[in-house]
């Protein structure tokens, strides 16, 4: 038999069964549970004990969930919560300060610009005045060209501003959508498994003296 497929082999086993961890985790917690509650020590008071035990770690693990989604939205932690409202338990006070702040306020200056304009002064003659306006005519024509090419590029810019904002929100849309679906069912098998630890451990509990007469 080639050494390498057999290496191969088993490390594709090993992968497939750690798919299915949470399922032995949850199979061997209840094999431990029957073994000492029916073999270990073989009385009424040891099934109950591990019908209690499969309760409480069964609620640990369907309730955790929960607090992923909790933490997800970024609130605060249920026992930061117990922490907190444990500081805020009144205390005596002697006397009362009040503290008085003052708000400062900042002006911002304002700059004008000037355009560089020849005015019409009737006392020149005519050449000197005709100049001037062929000079304004220039500026005019110069500055609306620099205005069309600004709204040329202020248009360009927004349309690429409008593509780069549609595509940043369908990107966000999609994380938002995989983060929520991994939220809500990430932790599935994991709910399941504690509601099944949580079922075994209610029948234990409330079925112990049957049980115990039945291993009898």
């Amino acid at each position: 038999m080639n050494l390498g497929r057999l290496q191969q082999w088993l490390w594709e086993i090993w992968k497939w069964g750690a798919e299915g961890k949470i399922v032995f985790m949850c199979l061997f917690v209840i094999a431990a549970s029957i073994a000492l509650g029916f073999f270990a020590w073989r009385s009424e008071m040891s099934i109950r004990l591990a019908g209690y035990g499969l309760q409480l770690i069964g609620m640990i693990f369907a309730i955790r969930a929960l607090t992923r989604i909790r933490a997800y939205f970024q609130q605060t932690l249920l026992r930061d919560l117990f922490f907190d409202w444990l500081k805020r338990f009144p205390r005596w006070k002697n006397a009362i300060i009040i503290n008085a702040t003052t708000a400062h306020l900042g002006i911002a200056g304002m700059k004008a610009s000037v355009d560089d304009w020849s005015p019409d002064n009737p006392d020149q003659t005519v050449e000197k005045r005709l100049e001037n306006l062929v000079k304004n005519l220039e500026r005019l024509r110069n500055q609306q060209h620099q205005h069309a090419e600004l709204v040329y590029e202020l248009r360009n810019s927004h349309e690429q501003h409008k593509k780069n904002i549609a595509e940043q929100t369908k990107k966000m849309e999609d994380d938002i959508r995989a983060e929520l679906e991994s939220l809500h069912t990430s932790d599935f098998m994991t709910s399941v498994v504690g509601l099944v630890w949580l079922t075994v451990g209610i029948t234990f509990s409330t079925m112990a003296p049957e049980l115990y007469d039945w291993v009898h």
